[in-house]
């Protein structure tokens, strides 16, 4: 009876370690943080007929659970320059789907890239191209573009190592897997 007491015990300390490690890592990774595109400070509006309280983020969400995101390609080009490689610059193409199967028109923000704990805007020198920004999604309606980063600093090793970033879009953080590239010449 004894020995099955420790054995017990083993697997109760055993599971607690590794609860601990595995949060750990998550902590590290940088991948734990559960509100993508969450507005921190919602503002609160109320209709002059009735007592109920909206919140614009609410809203927000109501109007973008009809809009589907998906990836169709992420390609990463190092910059292999000597000022390139000491400021590790690189360049990101995301080529995105949204569609909205909703009732209403829809216009969808910025997209954000996030690398680990870095969050990226998409480049400002791509905004002006053709298909580099979503147009406003009527219902029924889906677009194509190619969205453009500029990761540096401590995102563009990770995301060579990992392979893997998300894109924070539509109230949601979508994963991919990247392309890596050799730069342009």
């Amino acid at each position: 009876m004894a020995s099955l007491v420790k054995f017990l015990a083993l697997v109760v300390v055993a599971g607690g370690v590794g609860v601990a490690i595995g949060m750990g890592l998550l902590k590290l990774s940088g991948d734990d943080d559960p509100t993508p595109d969450a507005d921190p400070t919602p503002t609160t509006a109320t209709t002059p007929r009735t007592s109920t309280t909206f919140t614009t983020a609410s809203m927000r969400a109501k109007r973008l659970a009809g809009v589907r995101v998906s990836v169709l390609d992420a390609r990463l080009f190092t910059d292999e320059t000597p000022s390139g490689a000491r400021e590790q610059r690189a360049r990101m193409t995301v080529r995105m789907r949204a569609e909205n199967a909703g009732g209403e028109s829809v216009t969808l923000a910025r997209p954000i890239l996030r690398i680990g704990s870095v969050r990226i805007a998409t480049d400002p020198d791509a905004e002006g191209l053709p298909g580099s920004r979503f147009a406003a999604l009527r219902p029924g309606v889906a677009q194509t573009v190619t969205l453009r980063f500029s990761p540096a600093g401590e995102a563009t090793p990770k995301v060579v190592r990992d392979r893997r970033a998300r894109v924070l879009i539509a109230g949601r953080s979508v994963p991919m897997r990247v392309k890596l590239r050799a730069p342009a010449r």
